[in-house]
């Protein structure tokens, strides 16, 4: 199993997948309880770490051992896959919408309709989005709702609400919402409107419209202060705007020339890319700066629920010394202890896990070879047999009592020795209480279940 990295010093600034791991870490925390961590915090616990730094790298430890980085990394490809699938579903509606303005060329065109046709939503939207900036307005729209859906639905699995509302939460704080919103709906919109524009140039490159503009109410004056106001600045990018004759003589009843409907189209080309496509890019690429600005910024604030109760932990104010003196005598009878110097090099060992006081230890037929670690039944004993399989045995023998229901904190424990002792297996007391929940847990791990403690020390006979 690939380990992470440990952390630099809190000089540099944490990365985004790190900083999302550990809130997802936290929020599971929160929601289901601590998770058993004595061997991450103790890989945490590295000299030049600040909390920060040591609350990431146990975040890493965690999500590493329990898979959640690989549903984060789901996650985020269904976010992604989500994201092309809504551009796509936005080129397609540009291309509609361009086709449905212009039309087959048999009739002519009606620059008001076709103008509420290219940019009546959009406008609409982006005025929306202008007020939105305003505080204490709504921080989604439509776009960014759909987004989310969607990808909810392209990332099913284990912890995949986990994944989104840690992501939430994580860019709340660093006020990176609204901008990484923002720029979904803008990215969204661009595309369509591109896919418009690039409609609008194919079809008026190849076949010939006639344009005009169509009233009853309104005079021909109002409609060349309408077409210079939308004209100026595309103007400024060489785009004509059509001269007063041209527009009053665009009234359907007089025929212009090719030259006009020329004018036209390139006016009608200029006002969807300067109106349209434009304000979207420029909207999204300042939601884009936003949003990478507020992410690189340190946004932990270790004084969370969660992340407050690591400190003693992480940051101990006090290291144990040693024994000063041996004490005066057991408090309460102890059935067996085993040596505290015990090496098990190369060796074969046995493990008894939270046995109880009715279990005899050691087994019954246990041979001279076979060294016995005792019985693991506090987070000292687990330290105490981290130490001793530091010298690396050559098999461990686990016993549990079928009787209990194996938890993550079980299947840490036994990850943990793993990667001490590969070999282990594991014999159940009492059984069959619970050996169908126990074989589908190790089956995950790849450990042997043994049916009696004579079987196992027969295959380790030379």
């Amino acid at each position: 199993m690939t380990q992470p990295t440990s952390l630099p010093a809190s000089t540099t600034a944490p990365s985004f997948q790190t900083v999302w791991q550990a809130e997802a870490i936290r929020l599971r925390e929160a929601h289901w309880g601590p998770l058993e961590d004595t061997a991450e915090c103790r890989r945490a616990c590295q000299p030049g770490l600040d909390l920060s730094a040591r609350i990431l790298l146990r975040a890493q430890l965690l999500a590493a051992r329990d898979g959640l980085t690989a549903h984060l990394a789901h996650w985020a490809w269904g976010a992604r896959l989500a994201a092309v699938l809504l551009w796509v579903v936005a080129a397609i509606t540009g291309i509609s919408a361009a086709w449905g303005a212009l039309g087959s060329g048999q009739a002519p065109i009606n620059l008001a309709l076709a103008l509420l046709t290219l940019l009546g939503l959009h406008s609409l939207t982006f005025f929306i989005w202008l007020l939105s900036l305003w505080p204490g307005t709504l921080q989604s729209s439509g776009l960014s709702q759909a987004w989310l859906w969607l990808t909810q639905r392209l990332a099913r699995g284990p912890d995949a609400a986990l994944a989104s509302q840690s992501l939430l939460s994580m860019l709340a704080r660093a006020r990176a919402w609204r901008p990484v919103l923002g720029g979904i709906s803008h990215s969204t919109w661009s595309v369509a409107l591109a896919s418009a524009l690039l409609t609008l140039l194919v079809l008026l490159s190849t076949r010939r419209y006639a344009f005009q503009w169509e009233t009853t109410l309104l005079s021909p004056e109002s409609f060349i202060v309408l077409a210079h106001a939308l004209g100026t600045l595309p103007s400024w990018l060489g785009f004509p705007i059509p001269d007063a004759g041209t527009i009053v003589a665009s009234d359907g009843l007089h025929r212009l020339p090719i030259a006009a409907q020329a004018d036209w189209s390139a006016w009608l080309i200029g006002c969807v890319l300067i109106w349209g496509l434009m304000p979207r890019v420029l909207a999204g690429l300042l939601c884009l700066l936003i949003a990478r600005r507020r992410l690189r910024q340190p946004f932990m604030d270790i004084s969370l629920p969660g992340w407050l109760e690591l400190r003693e932990r992480l940051m101990p104010r006090h290291r144990p010394a040693g024994i000063d003196a041996p004490a005066p005598g057991p408090a309460q009878p102890v059935s067996y202890t085993p040596p505290a110097q015990l090496s098990v090099t190369n060796a074969s060992v046995i493990l008894g896990m939270e046995l109880g006081p009715d279990t005899n230890w050691p087994p019954e037929g246990m041979p001279h070879k076979v060294l016995d670690l005792g019985i693991c039944d506090s987070r000292a004993d687990r330290q105490r047999i981290v130490q001793q399989m530091q010298s690396l045995p050559k098999r461990l023998l686990l016993v549990y009592d079928a009787r209990q229901t194996p938890d993550r904190g079980t299947r840490a424990w036994i990850a943990e020795l793993q990667q001490l002792c590969p070999q282990i297996d594991v014999l159940l007391l009492n059984r069959p209480a619970r050996e169908a929940i126990w074989q589908d847990i190790l089956a995950g791990q790849g450990i042997a279940l043994i049916p009696s403690l004579a079987d196992w020390i027969r295959q380790d006979a030379p």
